[in-house]
């Protein structure tokens, strides 16, 4: 509308400037015309007077004077006279209006289509008034501007809708993205978060797509992890439900024989080491559960470590349980100083050899390794156990999951050590690294922030 507005006042400013630039000429040109009959008419009347003709030889004169200066144009017209010989037109007189030796014009219109241009001037001779009028019928500028007007209000029509089709056209396309874009959040809304927008259009909407996309895969991802959270913490419910029900079920059933028979005093000892065994089973089991969440919720205070001092404190306390299952272990650690908490990092380390035993064959060797790695120190504890399946790999430091729940039962575990031992490696700006091939072996690494290195290597 603003377009069509602008393009119509300005056409229409534009007629009109045609037309008065039309009609000021045509006012020039008449004016000129009577001023060359008001001068030949003066110096032909000084003449007839310095030769003293009377009054009746002046019309005369005048008569033959306007046949010489006819002109052969039907829109023009010459009239000398008295006041009496002026045309009104049907309207006020405008003598009253001409002073002496002046001329006016003006613009009347005789009738629906004929419009004139009217130029009057005022001479006296001989104390006599004598009015010379010019009429030039201007009615073809009028109706030339008319058409104009018309054939203007056609075109401004034509073009109103030429642009009124091509908006439409426009509109369309510029918003059809928009709209599919709609439909899309639309969709999305109702829960389908794997619909995606098309990046194509124009360079705003294409950019518009591409951000929707993004915020799309940013909720889905979300929504994914809440989802995987919600099923960790309801498997984390059953199993630690499973794992608490087995012992109790054990503890209160031989008490209930003790309590309600008459048992001699092996079966009495049976009973009691049972309900020992799995009292000890639940204090481990809530030992686990309570590490895990005060490492959560609190910070460590972290110190300079010696690697050749925290090695030899892991054996001495692994030696026993190597001693159960029969295992060797080899240490092939270079001396360095580790920035970390002491206790937790020889936690996890004792873990992973303990992990590491439970899947080996008695016999078999366990290999402890320390090494630098950038400006890390990485451990690693690999066995030659059964390893791991690979879809398997993504879930064990999860609490309570098991590969072989019966073999690590009928071991002592819980499922809880390796979530332990990935907690304290975040607490260190770590993760557990685990490569694992089924039936050859598994290798759990994460690294240590170095406080100070030592000049020359040392094997443990």
């Amino acid at each position: 509308m603003i377009i069509i507005l602008s393009f119509g006042v300005g056409g229409f400013v534009l007629i009109n400037v045609v037309f008065n630039m039309a009609l000021d000429e045509k006012i020039n040109s008449t004016c000129e015309s009577n001023s060359f009959v008001t001068s030949s008419f003066y110096a032909m009347q000084s003449n007839s007077e310095d030769m003293g003709y009377n009054e009746r030889y002046a019309d005369y004169l005048v008569s033959s004077f306007l046949k010489g200066i006819a002109i052969d144009k039907s829109e023009t017209n010459v009239k000398i006279g008295g006041a009496e010989s002026i045309d009104n037109f049907g309207e006020k007189s405008p003598i009253a209006e001409i002073k002496e030796n002046s001329r006016i014009y003006r613009i009347v219109q005789k009738s629906e289509n004929s419009v004139f241009l009217q130029v009057i001037s005022r001479l006296k001779l001989s104390k006599k008034n004598y009015y010379i009028q010019t009429v030039t019928d201007i009615s073809d500028i009028y109706s030339s501007r008319e058409h104009m007007l018309g054939i203007y209000r056609i075109l401004i029509i034509c073009v109103a809708l030429m642009a009124s089709l091509i908006l439409v056209f426009f509109s369309h396309r510029l918003t059809r993205s928009l709209v599919k874009l709609s439909s899309i959040t639309q969709r999305m809304a109702d829960g389908d978060l794997s619909i995606r927008a098309e990046t194509k259009g124009t360079k705003e909407i294409a950019e518009l797509s591409k951000n929707y996309n993004n915020m799309a895969q940013s909720i889905e991802n979300y929504v994914d992890k809440l989802k995987e959270s919600a099923q960790s913490r309801e498997e984390f419910v059953n199993n630690f439900t499973h794992e608490m029900k087995t012992p109790l079920t054990s503890i209160i059933g031989y008490a209930d024989m003790l309590r309600s028979y008459e048992l001699d005093v092996e079966e009495k000892r049976k009973c009691a080491d049972c309900i020992y065994k799995e009292g000890k089973r639940l204090e481990a089991l809530s030992s686990s559960l309570l590490s895990i969440i005060v490492l959560k919720n609190n910070s460590v205070d972290m110190s300079d470590s010696d690697v050749k001092f925290l090695i030899d404190d892991i054996k001495d306390a692994v030696r026993f349980l190597l001693e159960k299952y029969n295992i060797s272990l080899e240490i092939d650690c270079i001396d360095a100083k580790i920035f970390a908490e002491y206790s937790l990092i020889k936690t996890l380390i004792c873990n992973l050899i303990d992990n590491a035993c439970k899947a080996s064959q008695s016999g078999s060797k366990i290999t402890l390794i320390g090494t630098l790695c950038n400006d890390r120190f990485r451990f690693t504890v690999a066995d030659m156990g059964r390893g791991i399946p690979a879809n398997e790999i993504s879930k064990i430091t999860q609490p309570f999951y098991m590969v072989d729940k019966s073999r690590a039962r009928s071991m002592g575990g819980a499922g809880l050590g390796l979530a332990l031992c990935s907690e304290i490696a975040y607490m260190h700006g770590s993760q557990l690294h685990i490569e694992s091939t089924p039936g050859v072996g598994t290798a759990v690494s994460f690294d240590i922030a170095i406080s100070q290195k030592k000049d020359g290597d040392s094997n443990a």
